[in-house]
């Protein structure tokens, strides 16, 4: 089973995340016996809706309890010289010249439209253990990017 890399924030997340999902059965349970008093279960639409929300919530509640028992919490760096994650940094794409600011945090916690990029995804793995002015070859789905590393803000 994949390890995740996880900061304290998404593991604080994935907590809250998971008592709300725990939280949520006993709302669904009540749906589901609400519903059965409607009659015949064959042709129950409301039953059939609540089973299924009780199947997805169960099946999220297995997916997050899965990540929380098969993760390693990540610290932050002390060496600021080297891209970890949490680490902020400038990147320069350079068949474009765009410049752009990120932040590598773990996929759970990851949102690019905001600069948050995953350590999963391929920029974002390519760039951890990398400094300032290296320059790189990233494939991505749409190919290779040539990106260097400006600056490490933080």
């Amino acid at each position: 089973m994949k390890q995740h890399l996880l900061t304290k924030n998404a593991l604080d997340k994935l907590e809250k995340e998971l008592d709300g999902l725990i939280a949520k059965r006993k709302e669904i349970s009540l749906e589901i016996k609400k519903a059965r008093e409607f009659g015949d279960l064959s042709e129950n639409a409301e039953y059939h809706a609540a089973r299924e929300a009780q199947s997805l919530n169960e099946t999220e509640i297995l997916r997050v309890k899965g990540i929380l028992e098969n993760h390693e919490l990540v610290e932050e760096s002390a060496d600021k010289d080297v891209i970890n994650m949490n680490s902020k940094l400038k990147i320069k794409y350079l068949e474009d010249d765009e410049i752009e600011t990120i932040k590598i945090v773990s996929s759970i916690e990851s949102d690019p439209f905001e600069g948050l990029l995953s350590n999963e995804s391929p920029i974002g793995g390519a760039l951890l253990g990398r400094r300032s002015g290296d320059v790189l070859d990233v494939t991505t789905p749409s190919g290779v990017v040539k990106v260097e590393v400006v600056e490490i803000l933080e």
